[in-house]
């Protein structure tokens, strides 16, 4: 098969250190029910299969009927005469490849469409020869009423079978396929399908890269299949898939081999999550297969390696690119942490299948919306070990779709739209004009101001430690306390950050030897940020020190937030900032979440609470708190709620609470045979009203949501 590439056979910056102390509840783990097949029914409202060109109807290697061509001739409307061609016999998988419908004039096939939503449209083609017509020779434009599928289209010297597959979401009842001949040229085709497909197959929303953000308008695109690769497995043919599609196997795109080993596992044995998770998207069969790094249990391996994968893309159009996991080599939840990587930018850091999933085996996919300004091609897709923490050396794919996405003008092929429009041409030359005005004005009103400050200048500034220090404002993003080598490591930032609320500044050799030399046997926890230690600071303080891994996606603006938050924040219930350190360029929390999230990972969530509220807390309310503890940990900030799910999660946890101790002083009352309820019976751990809590620094109660609210972003 040939044409499409499918078918064919942290930076670095300085770092600094917090110490916090926190603890918080989770959520219980997503539970996942096993399939009972590698496939699942699916009946799409839509079913059109034509068989062009054909005199009878055709039935296809996975079972489906193609209706003939004169069965179909109420879709067909042509100016043009009717030419219906064939061969005996060539090398191809189906008859349908054995007829044509040839056009010499615009010609259109319509349908009809019972249900909006996403429609598959599959074009078969076999550029054949007749003693009429030579088919490699077709030049010809392809649309719809709305989106351009192929521009001036020539197989070429291509003399293989092949089909192009679309996804586009149809909101209008009819569907047209409008050929139109380039002048002297000739338009074909040998089989049509559009078919529905199911509203999950697409969700709206997607990742990007740089930034790392959330993209929103998946729904609103239409999309071109460019690969669909079963890694580390076999070709799935389109009757092993529920929606007729074809996976490829991946060895051809592997560079280099030897860096990758197969493995596999029984398809039955593969679960999808009950909330997200359905065998329309995948395959158990692509599940159960998957590529891991070579030798990985080997202990002198060099672990900073990657398993990469080259596609050639077209660098005109976006491309969505879709990752599926399922972790098939671990033994035990928790054990696999790895990297995952996209034109060679970070798309996953330290990604734990078994935390996302709720257990092993247990499919999983994520949607990426690649910009190909910010890669290159051949597009590389990697994986590599994640080593900043516990568990296994190790990394796994087991499959990778890629789409190529529609320009502005909603072509798939072409800088032409349907309207004739060109993108090239889309961007209006005021506009320009304006933006470029814009930015040279921006730019002489910073030069004035860097003037004025210039001469504002302290005599004294060439002894400073560094030129922005007194030029740049003291939180002007990167160009922050964090930024210079020396600024926390002298007398002069520690009383800077004392009076900014930090707390204490640590020596990296005072946090060494706190953590015993960063002992691995001191490891209580890690994450997509870094490892997590225990350790006892010289006053006797037990404190959890989170040391930060430089290839984290958490960067220094974040980190700078988090710290300037903190430090701002002074509550009983609430983290609390006692110190840093940016000695090394190293980037280390003091935090506990990563602890606790490795006791709820193990059902053992009392592990975390004082023993002092057993009994008092209840059940409920401790989980909806741990799941929106969990939810505010997300790896990347789109992931997270905002503060305003927080605040109503919160809430409803309170009153969780306040109905279970209700409850509980009924039960007690009924227990004493109606003996009043009275505060000196009230249990020590009781929830005290907000109006007792002692406010500290204004940040309690109201004034410290408030405070909350005040953030922007996540």
């Amino acid at each position: 098969m040939i044409l499409s590439p499918f078918f064919s056979s942290l930076f670095a910056s300085p770092m600094a250190t917090l110490l916090l102390v926190f603890s918080f509840i989770s959520a219980a783990a997503v539970s996942a029910s096993p399939a009972s097949d590698g496939t699942v029914s699916y009946n799409p409202p839509d079913n059109y299969l034509i068989d062009c060109g054909s005199n009878a109807p055709t039935t296809y290697s996975d079972g489906r009927v193609f209706l003939s061509d004169q069965s179909a001739g109420k879709y067909f409307s042509s100016q043009g005469q009717d030419i219906l061609i064939s061969v005996p016999s060539a090398n191809v998988p189906s008859p349908l490849y054995l007829s044509a419908r040839v056009f010499e004039q615009e010609a259109t096939y319509s349908f009809h469409i019972s249900r909006p939503g996403w429609h598959w449209i599959r074009l078969h083609f076999y550029p054949f020869k007749t003693a009429d017509y030579d088919l490699e020779n077709a030049k010809f434009t392809l649309t719809t009423d709305s989106v351009v599928l192929l521009h001036e289209f020539n197989a070429g010297n291509n003399t293989s079978w092949f089909f192009k597959e679309y996804i586009i979401n149809v909101t209008t009842e009819r569907l047209s396929l409008n050929f139109q001949p380039s002048k002297g040229a000739l338009a074909f085709i040998n089989g049509i399908e559009v078919v529905s497909a199911p509203d999950l197959l697409i969700t709206d929303t997607g990742s990007t890269l740089l930034p790392v953000a959330q993209y929103y308008g998946m729904g609103v695109q239409s999309y071109e299949t460019v690969y669909r690769l079963n890694v580390g497995g076999p070709q799935i043919m389109s009757q092993n898939d529920s929606l007729a599609r074809t996976w490829m196997p991946d060895s051809p795109y592997q560079a280099p081999q030897q860096m990758a080993k197969n493995v596999s596992v029984d398809p039955s044995a593969i679960k999808y999550p009950e909330d997200g998770g359905s065998p329309l998207i995948a395959p158990q069969s692509v599940y159960a297969s998957a590529v891991e790094m070579a030798n990985n249990n080997a202990k002198t391996i060099n672990a900073n390696f990657n398993v990469t994968w080259n596609l050639n893309i077209d660098l005109s159009y976006q491309y969505l690119v879709r990752l599926h996991f399922c972790d098939i080599v671990s033994q035990s939840l928790n054990d696999l942490y790895f990297n995952v990587f996209i034109g060679a930018k970070m798309a996953i850091s330290g990604i734990d299948l078994s935390s996302l999933t709720g257990g092993l085996s247990t499919a999983y996919y994520k949607d990426f919306v690649v910009n190909s300004s910010m890669v290159s091609t051949p597009m590389s897709i990697q994986i590599g070990p994640w080593t900043q923490g516990v568990g296994s050396i190790n990394a796994l794919l087991n499959g990778v779709e890629v789409f190529k996405m529609n320009n502005s003008v909603n072509s798939l092929d072409g800088e032409f739209g349907v309207d004739g429009k060109s993108a090239k041409g889309g961007v209006n030359k005021v506009t320009v004009a304006a933006v470029g005005f814009a930015m040279m004005f921006g730019a002489f009103v910073g030069l004035g101001a860097v003037a004025v400050k210039w001469q504002k200048r302290p005599q004294d500034w060439q002894k400073r430690n560094s030129f922005s220090s007194w030029l740049l404002p003291l939180h002007a993003g990167d160009t922050s306390f964090m930024n210079s080598k020396n600024s926390l490591g002298s007398k002069k930032s520690q009383f800077f950050a004392s009076t900014m609320g930090l707390g204490r500044y640590f020596t990296f050799a005072e946090l060494s030897e706190a953590t015993k030399n960063w002992d691995a046997n001191a490891v209580i926890g890690v994450g997509g940020f870094g490892n997590v230690y225990i350790a006892k600071i010289d006053d006797g303080t037990q404190v959890a020190v989170k040391r930060g891994n430089p290839q984290s996606e958490q960067g220094i603006n974040e980190f700078q937030t988090e710290i300037q938050m903190l430090s701002k924040l002074r509550h009983r219930h609430l983290v609390s900032l006692i110190g840093y350190c940016d000695e090394n360029e190293e980037m280390i929390l003091v935090n506990l979440a990563e602890w606790a999230m490795q006791w709820k990972r193990k059902g053992l969530l009392e592990k975390i609470m004082d023993p002092s509220l057993a009994g008092d807390i209840s059940p409920d309310s401790m989980n909806k708190f741990a799941e929106a503890a969990e939810k505010c940990l997300a790896e990347y900030g789109v992931d997270r709620p905002t503060m305003g799910d927080v605040l109503w999660n919160l809430e409803y946890a309170l009153q969780l609470q306040e109905a279970f101790l209700q409850g509980k002083a009924a039960e007690n009352e009924e227990e004493t045979n109606n003996k009043p309820y009275t505060a000196s019976t009230a249990p020590a751990a009781a929830v005290v009203p907000p109006a007792e809590v002692p406010v500290i620094d204004d940040h309690s109660g109201t004034a410290m949501f408030a405070h909350f609210t005040a953030i922007n972003g996540r």
